[in-house]
């Protein structure tokens, strides 16, 4: 390590100081772009080879198919990270990522009608996000100092949202009205070798490990967090999100596009690109101007984020959903941003990739209820109506959280 990768000693909180730092970002903005990508192309793909009653309940498996062995490997992820060195953990599951990406490009060029290779493909992609997640979080408080994690978690999260939900779904959308999914998913093969490559260039020390077996280093995570009801209810909090926010957007958006605004299909990546463009525009906010009260606003964000659910549920304007999900945007960037600061800087540091893969697998394992949820009441009443309930549902969690989460509530 040389002297410039040191990390500084004065309480300065620009985390571009550290040029481990800015690699680091690079790669996350390279690597959520080309995952952004395809959360617009495997729905579009499954949509237009099933017929139309079953559309919801077909995207809603796909995405079930991919989260769920997230969702059961999430722990194992996170307690390899604080085992291997997170950088070549990095390195091989984006490396895995981008093979199944031209496993894609191969069935969209060969114009595959049937859907159930994407279920498997799904899986591994899954399977390497939960091995992925914690070590890219956990490698963050590595390569900063202390005086610079609010920010180095804010600019990380900004970057790596605003292309996952912005840059990624805008150039999937535009891509797929323009040259077709194969197209699409090349770019996404590039970028995500791309990822492999860069995180590779980031050294950091080792992760000290133990002679502890696997398993009960496991146990240990699980008990340090039930000891602590701070970090116990941020984890729970997770679980809005996935149920009653992204399993129902992610169901609905494909389908309402046609259905509902009569827009092409560039609009599924675009109204991503809203969302996105709202998490940017919030998290670079919060890093000019941060909250006084970070885990009340953690509350507040899952009641605004229900409300502001709600209404674009009763929209039928292209334009007015536009603007409400810009919103939706700004109001995640609190949750988005706040929740993982608050986690990391009330852990250990031992501790750090354990809880870092708690926070995932509450995602995983809540995502795959969500689309559950969303393709079936998609199926039964319509998109327009898991819109309008998972966004009253949120709501009421927000309010009761607001009253009864005291541990959360009261960190600043």
């Amino acid at each position: 390590m040389t002297a410039a990768e040191v990390l500084p000693e004065a309480e300065s909180r620009n985390p571009f100081e550290s040029s481990r730092f800015t690699r680091w970002w690079l790669a996350s903005l390279v690597a959520g772009t080309g995952v952004g990508i395809q959360t617009v192309t495997v729905p579009l793909f499954v949509r237009d080879r099933v017929p139309e009653d079953e559309r919801g309940v077909a995207i809603a498996g796909a995405l079930i198919a991919q989260t769920l062995p997230a969702a059961v490997l999430a722990l194992f992820g996170g307690t390899l990270a604080d085992r291997v060195e997170r950088r070549l953990i990095l390195a091989r599951t984006y490396t895995v990522a981008a093979i199944v990406a031209t496993a894609y490009v191969a069935l969209s060029g060969l114009d595959v009608r049937e859907i159930w290779p994407v279920f498997p493909l799904a899986a591994v992609v899954g399977s390497a996000a939960a091995f992925s997640n914690p070590a890219r979080q956990s490698l963050l408080p590595q390569i900063v100092a202390r005086s610079q994690l609010p920010n180095g978690v804010i600019f990380g999260t900004m970057g790596f949202m605003a292309t996952l939900q912005f840059l990624g779904p805008s150039v999937a959308g535009l891509v797929v009205d323009a040259r077709g999914l194969a197209t699409a998913f090349s770019i996404e093969v590039v970028l995500l070798v791309l990822a492999a490559v860069l995180f590779a260039r980031i050294h950091a020390e080792r992760p000290p490990g133990g002679g502890a077996s696997l398993r009960s280093e496991l146990v240990e995570g699980l008990r340090y967090v039930r000891g602590e009801p701070a970090l116990l209810g941020l984890l729970l909090l997770g679980n809005v999100i996935g149920i009653f926010f992204i399993g129902p957007f992610s169901v609905t958006l494909p389908i309402v596009v046609p259905d509902v605004f009569g827009a092409s299909d560039k609009w599924v990546g675009l109204l991503w690109g809203c969302f996105g463009a709202g998490v940017f525009a919030g998290s670079l906010r919060l890093t000019w101007r941060p909250l006084p009260h970070r885990g009340l606003a953690v509350c507040l964000s899952n009641f605004l984020g229900g409300v502001v659910l709600v209404l674009y549920g009763w929209s039928e304007t292209l334009a007015v959903s536009a603007g409400l999900l810009v919103v939706w945007g700004l109001v995640a960037s609190v949750f988005m941003n706040y929740a993982v600061t608050l986690l990391q800087e009330n852990t250990e540091a031992r501790m750090m990739g354990r809880v870092m893969s708690m926070y995932s697998l509450v995602f995983f394992a809540s995502m795959p209820l969500g689309y559950a949820q969303a393709g079936l009441v998609t199926r039964l009443f319509g998109p327009q109506t898991t819109l309008l309930s998972s966004g009253f549902a949120a709501a009421a969690i927000g309010l009761a959280c607001v009253a009864l989460a005291r541990p959360v509530r009261e960190l600043r």
